[in-house]
């Protein structure tokens, strides 16, 4: 009997296998390893659909649920149907940080018991006791596929420092927004909703990076140094009345709105603004990994554990500093031989055992390997 895999996300543009598309995945940062797990599965005699399609298949008769097993994105409600026709409970991750999904991490030993495995953030923390018969693979953030590593350019001849980020702006205190329209009002009363129901979304804006990130910002704009990329940033309106004022009229000169490709903008930069969306343990995403495909160096603040998942001679680690000035004045005085052997480290790092889980192959190749070294185990 064929064995079936069906990753289940509630997220549109993840549906009807378009995912199988490594172009279509491109336009989503971190999905590319279900694009190699498609690949890898066809490789192994696997067939890999999305959840939608899945469930489609066992209404249809085309497939029966108990060959079916369930790779499920924290809650996804095409991978609770799936489970409740009787479909085999693999795997269910998350790579979303508390401050975005905070309900599920509120209930994540209820969501994560009733499978064999778990992968991502929040599952090997003591936020709650996630039962013993759930294991977690080794995971480290999914980033880039292995094809694109740059090569690393002429120190002298790049720009000086580069933000590429969302501003998703998130703090615990309510403020007056520098527009107060009812979307932004609304914005407020959600926000308080959300700290009154979840204990984990409370704690979670004490730790927000938010407005380091906008420090950052403000000092190297005053510094004429800073290239900002991401969505959000003409949205100054969204912002608290105060960093509006601050920063409104002074960013036009220095953001430049989307970038065409992250990586590649990333490379013409000596230095990255690497600032997490918040302190967590492990909390570790893209944007670290991402300085090392383009040969970057990262300005890093984030996961309180870093040095024990990259070593410390790839980035430079703002806890060390004690103002922008004091990381500024290091930086300048950085030459070009110190600079290489800190974007060496970084790249020498991806070539490990470690390094490799965030390319989107050795993701995809850990998963492949547990389902079929465990798939009989995962059915009874």
């Amino acid at each position: 009997m064929m064995m079936h895999l069906a990753y289940c996300s509630d997220n549109e543009v993840f549906k009807k296998d378009q995912l199988r598309d490594q172009q279509w995945s491109y336009r989503f940062p971190g999905s590319g390893w279900v694009t190699c797990l498609y690949r890898m599965a066809s490789q192994s005699g696997v067939s890999l659909v999305s959840g939608d399609i899945a469930i489609a298949n066992i209404a249809s008769k085309k497939w029966h649920p108990k060959d079916v097993y369930v790779i499920q994105e924290m809650e996804s409600k095409d991978g609770s149907n799936l489970l409740a026709l009787g479909a085999n409970a693999f795997l269910i991750t998350c790579l979303e940080a508390p401050i975005y999904a905070p309900f599920f991490y509120d209930n994540i030993d209820r969501f994560a018991k009733n499978f064999k495995f778990s992968l991502g953030f929040g599952f090997s923390e003591t936020l709650s006791e996630v039962p013993t018969s759930t294991k977690n693979i080794q995971f480290r953030f999914p980033s880039f596929y292995l094809e694109d590593m740059l090569e690393v350019s002429l120190w002298q001849d790049r720009k000086k420092i580069v933000l590429v980020a969302a501003n998703k702006y998130k703090t615990k205190q309510l403020f007056i927004p520098g527009n107060l329209s009812m979307m932004n009002v609304l914005r407020q009363l959600k926000s308080a909703s959300w700290q009154a129901r979840s204990a984990i979304y409370k704690k979670s804006l004490t730790l927000s990076l938010h407005d380091k990130r906008l420090e950052a910002i403000e000092y190297f704009i005053d510094k004429s140094t800073l290239g900002l990329y991401g969505s959000g940033w003409n949205a100054w309106d969204d912002l608290p009345i105060t960093w509006c004022k601050r920063l409104k009229n002074r960013i036009n000169d220095y953001y430049f709105g989307l970038c065409q490709n992250k990586l590649e903008t990333v490379s013409e930069y000596q230095f990255s603004i690497c600032f997490e969306n918040m302190i967590w343990p492990g909390y570790m995403t893209e944007k670290i990994i991402d300085c090392f495909v383009a040969g970057t160096i990262p300005l890093y603040l984030g996961a309180p554990d870093i040095e024990a998942m990259i070593p410390k001679e790839a980035f430079i680690d703002m806890r060390n500093f004690s103002s922008f000035k004091q990381v500024e004045s290091y930086m300048n005085s950085m030459t070009s031989d110190e600079a290489s052997v800190m974007i060496n480290a970084g790249r020498e790092y991806l070539q490990t055992a470690a390094g490799r889980l965030h390319s989107y192959e050795g993701f995809a190749e850990n998963i492949m390997i547990t389902l079929l070294n465990n798939s009989t185990a995962i059915k009874s």
